[in-house]
């Protein structure tokens, strides 16, 4: 009986068997590994199905699948171009040392080569077709590098070998359908051997073909699909949670840690002592999930804390009491840590922990953190007298907004710094306003954060952000290229979001030439400076207004008229947005474009009077009596930032402007009625600028 054919396009499985490996890098290693692969497989010409090719790893492994790869690589034809004919054979037509030379190194006889015309002449010519290399024979020498181009800080070696990787590999899977590819990578030879749970079903275990991976690591109680994973603590620790009748707190953030850290994932609901309740549950909450990775159990109502948690583990248990007693007897001593800090930070109390900020240095050349604290004061009262609120429950949060930073809470939780403040604001009695601006003032802390819900808040965030944002340019140290340590960019969108979602139409030249006034005594704030944090901060608006989806050249046109506050720009840009959707727009946005390019080239200081009995056509007196009661009618609009039916009665000038156009020469040899239309033009076009400069809006 004939032997089986084997299917030429096959899945290619790569499986690498680790030790432990680092659960906040896994995911990047693995996407890593996954794409270099495929795009090795891509430059050396291997065709697959990029779309049912997958990347899976868990703790211990790290593999790629990837979907219907051939056998071999396609053949490739080879040319090689030799000496031109002239030079390849002498007068008699006998080859030359040059034709000889050629052949001899293509390895083909003189008359076996092809003569081509080219554009530079006739030339010798030698092309064969090479076929490809096998998968197997292409594979480790290639798969090398992929590896070596992973994103590892720190790798490791091991025994004695010279090669090193994120963790020591114990175990080599390649496989190629049922076909094992024979070679070695990082010390092991490949096999199809593959290691289950270290418990429930160590191994080692045979893969009869690349297809049943999932399936029979299932099997061996690991799953290796990291989505299916990730689903299953979700749904698991969800339904812990309402069995010890609340719902799990899992942020994205621990769930893909959890993700990371097991192979076969097990929620228990777990315990605590009510008593530690009395400590503030953003306490409670940091030391579960960053100390000991669990989830937090809260009242579906209200969504307090309840004395509950779910934890994950990396097993099935015979004994799941004896588990859970165990999370339970762990999670205890760190409990009573957030308390023992609680209680030990009020002891001391908020303002006179103000005192240590002046050992705290914030940065060389700005001083202190009691140094920034003094600016925010001021900063923050005046801010708080222009969106008009009372200036001295700013002030009173401004000198007391860093203190937690020398907390023992906050330098053992350092993403509660802000939220702490505010609970010791409280509980020393200072007045509510002054603490919820304490407690809101670092936000927006991450993108799709809330900015602060209070005006004192928002007074307090503004001035603490403007102070980094002027004083670290003043400094000579702004961002440059990835590099961000005072985290400016954040910073800048955080002014653009509390400006715009809070309503507050401040300019912002106003608000950092405060900024730098606050800073005199640090350091010296330049006009230049000034311009460059001002340039940084709207470019930060660009990137932000691209994101809400709009169009970036809409926006250049909006930017190039005259700044005033932010809620003003938003709402022309607003306006433009939908002035673009009319169908006069296009033709108006054209005359702008040429109106523009017509002053400009005037190249002369045009008039602001326009002078009626020099307005001969009729095209162009109408134009101006519209133009002229157009500036009354809309100037009321426009104090009011109410840009949208201002363009929209702009919008009626089309056939006017049209007119005008099709009869009125501009430029006519009377220097006088040139200059007139002129002055017109310029009416007309500062009309439109009010809003944007419409020539770059299309």
């Amino acid at each position: 009986m004939a032997a089986r054919r084997r299917p030429s396009h096959r899945h290619l499985l790569i499986e690498l068997g680790c030790e432990e490996l680092p659960p906040r890098s896994l995911r990047g290693l693995a996407d890593a590994f996954f794409e270099r692969s495929c795009e090795a497989l891509h430059g050396a010409g291997f065709e697959f199905d990029r779309d049912g090719s997958a990347r899976y790893y868990t703790p211990r492994r790290l593999a790629v699948l990837i979907a219907n790869v051939p056998a071999q690589q396609p053949a490739r034809m080879i040319e090689r171009r030799g000496p031109a004919v002239t030079a390849a054979f002498d007068a008699n037509g006998e080859p030359t040392a040059a034709a000889l030379g050629f052949a001899r190194a293509v390895g083909r006889a003189v008359d076996e080569l092809e003569r081509v015309q080219t554009e530079q002449g006739e030339w010798l010519f030698c092309r064969w077709e090479e076929p490809g290399q096998t998968l197997g024979e292409w594979l480790f020498p290639a798969l090398q590098p992929v590896l070596d181009g992973l994103p590892i800080e720190r790798p490791m070696r091991w025994s004695d070998h010279g090669f090193s990787f994120v963790r020591p590999v114990h175990w080599l899977l390649v496989m190629h359908g049922d076909e094992v590819l024979a070679g070695s990578l990082l010390g092991q030879a490949a096999g199809r051997q593959t290691l289950g749970h270290r418990l429930h079903s160590p191994g080692p275990h045979e893969l009869g073909s690349a297809a049943d991976y999932l399936a029979l690591l299932a099997d061996a109680s690991v799953l290796a699909d990291p989505m299916e994973r990730k689903a299953r603590i979700r749904d698991q620790a969800q339904a812990a949670a309402h069995r010890a009748g609340g719902e799990c707190r899992l942020t994205d953030a621990l769930l893909e840690e959890l993700n990371n850290l097991v192979e076969w994932p097990v929620a228990i609901e777990c315990s605590f002592d009510p008593e530690f309740l009395d400590v503030p549950p953003e306490a409670l909450i940091a030391s579960m999930e960053e100390h000991q990775r669990f989830a937090p159990v809260l009242n579906p109502g209200d969504q307090q804390l309840m004395p509950g948690f779910v934890a994950i583990a990396n097993l099935e248990s015979r004994d799941p009491a004896a588990v859970r007693s165990g999370f339970e007897r762990v999670i205890r001593p760190r409990l009573a840590d957030a308390r023992f800090f609680w209680e030990q930070d009020l002891k001391r109390g908020l303002a006179p922990s103000c005192e240590a900020l002046e050992g705290v240095v914030f940065q060389k050349e700005l001083g202190s953190v009691g140094d920034k604290s003094r600016r925010l004061k001021i900063l923050s009262e005046k801010i708080a007298e222009f969106i008009d609120i009372e200036p001295e429950p700013a002030g009173r949060a401004a000198k007391l907004a860093k203190c937690d930073l020398v907390s023992h809470m906050v330098g053992e939780f350092p993403g509660l710094q802000g939220t702490m403040g505010a609970y010791y604001a409280q509980a020393t009695g200072e007045d509510e306003t002054v603490a919820a601006a304490i407690g809101e003032h670092y936000r927006p802390r991450f993108s799709g954060d809330e900015i602060p819900a209070s005006a004192h808040g928002r007074a307090l965030a503004l001035a603490d952000r403007l102070d980094t944002l002027v004083g670290v340019f003043a400094a000579g140290l702004k961002p440059s290229g990835n590099k961000d340590p005072f985290a400016l960019r954040r910073a800048a969108l955080g002014v653009i979001r509390i400006l715009l979602e809070g309503g507050h139409d401040l300019t912002l030249d106003r608000l950092l030439a405060l900024a730098a006034n606050t800073l005199a005594d640090q350091v010296d704030v330049s006009p230049v400076v000034l311009g460059e944090v001002r340039e940084f901060i709207l470019e930060r608006l660009r990137a932000h207004c691209r994101e809400q989806g709009y169009d970036a050249r809409r926006l250049n046109a909006v930017l190039a008229a005259p700044l005033h506050g932010l809620v003003d720009f938003d709402a022309r840009l607003q306006a433009l947005d939908a002035f673009m959707q009319l169908p006069e727009a296009e033709p108006l946005v054209a005359a702008n474009k040429r109106i523009g390019n017509i002053l400009r080239d005037a190249g002369q200081n045009i008039s602001d009077t326009i002078e009626e009995d020099k307005l001969i056509f009729d095209e162009e007196r109408r134009l101006f009596e519209d133009v002229d009661a157009l500036q009354d009618e809309l100037r009321p609009l426009f104090e009011a930032a109410d840009y949208t039916p201002a363009l929209q009665r702009l919008a009626e000038l089309k056939p006017v402007v049209d007119a005008f156009f099709d009869h009125v020469l501009v430029m006519d040899e009377d220097l006088g009625i040139r200059a007139n239309r002129l002055a017109l033009l310029r009416q007309l076009k500062a009309l439109f600028d009010r809003v944007a400069d419409l020539s770059l809006a299309a």
